[in-house]
């Protein structure tokens, strides 16, 4: 099925139409006061590497303690270990080799308490993905990695912020704006933890979900994006507990998507709260739909009937 015409056939805006463009056309080939969550796989021992791009300096002989950092993630990231956290100082990263690939069972940390405010990447490059060929990227996250404390923009053309691919990272307490794509693309059969981040002023979405991924999505806020959550494929995510508000839509289900929607508030986007294209099929639970300027919710069907609101 052609979205593109479909979304046509429906009237959506043109704003809406660039947003789904930006969804990957792609055929897929098949230490500061925080509590750091570590997988139970892992027994490495904790080293912290410390990083300034203002007062550091990439040799063998810097990031080991606060006075003596490391100028760039880039090469804290060749030092770390797994069980190496590499605690990041406030300022702004963009001299880096980016995409940055944070290894398993390596912590990149900023400041948690105050969801990434002063702590800054900002950049991207290309990535070869296994399922959706070559992206812009600013980070990666492997399985068993962690992402937490960092405000991340990736500025170029249809640029992602952080892409997860493999395994069960965690990515929380980040502050996602103003990239050309989407904040977080999940896809091939990942199942990350994304809590308690914020996502807003990214130009398509603020999460995309493809592939046969799973994972969660909890706990985060949606504001100001073209859809707030994008989910696809034969993905089934659980989105819980998610304030998605302010956007052109809040969420958009396409492909076979079966996800779970528990406990979502919904509300004052511009266009729909809820958007179901093809045979994608949610579990609707205790969300709250409220103020959505069209319809709460919206299903498209395959036949290019009118739209129709979905009954209550």
């Amino acid at each position: 099925m052609n979205l593109k015409l479909l979304l046509n056939h429906v009237n959506y805006s043109t704003v809406v139409l660039l947003s789904l463009t930006f969804f990957p056309k792609i055929s897929q080939v098949h230490a500061q006061n925080v509590t750091i969550q570590r997988a139970p796989t892992s027994n490495a021992a904790q080293v912290i590497l410390y990083v300034n791009p203002q007062s550091g300096t990439d040799n063998v002989t810097a990031g080991k303690t606060l006075t003596t950092p490391y100028r760039s993630i880039s090469y804290a990231l060749g030092q770390a270990t797994p069980g190496s956290v590499i605690q990041l100082a406030s300022g702004r990263y963009y001299s880096e080799s980016f995409p940055l690939i944070i290894k398993s069972d390596v912590i990149l940390l900023g400041n948690e308490n105050a969801q990434g405010q002063g702590v800054e990447i900002i950049g991207g490059d290309s990535y070869m993905s296994r399922t959706f060929a070559k992206q812009n990227v600013t980070l990666v996250a492997q399985d068993n990695s962690q992402i937490a404390g960092i405000t991340i923009t990736n500025p170029n053309v249809r640029g992602t912020g952080v892409w997860v691919e493999l395994g069960q990272p965690i990515i929380r307490n980040n502050n996602f704006i103003n990239s050309k794509r989407e904040g977080v693309f999940v896809t091939g059969n990942a199942a990350p933890k994304i809590e308690n981040n914020r996502f807003s002023h990214n130009d398509a979405n603020g999460v995309s979900v493809a592939s046969y991924a799973k994972g969660e999505i909890r706990n985060n806020i949606f504001d100001n994006t073209g859809f707030g959550v994008a989910i696809g494929g034969n993905s089934t995510p659980l989105v819980s507990d998610n304030q998605i508000r302010g956007n052109r839509n809040g969420i958009v289900l396409t492909d076979s998507a079966k996800p779970k929607l528990l406990s979502n508030l919904i509300e004052n986007n511009s266009d729909y709260g809820l958007v179901i294209i093809g045979q994608s099929e949610p579990s609707l639970d205790r969300n709250t739909f409220k103020d959505n300027k069209k319809l709460d919710q919206f299903r498209v069907i395959p036949t290019l009937q009118p739209e129709a609101p979905i009954e209550k």
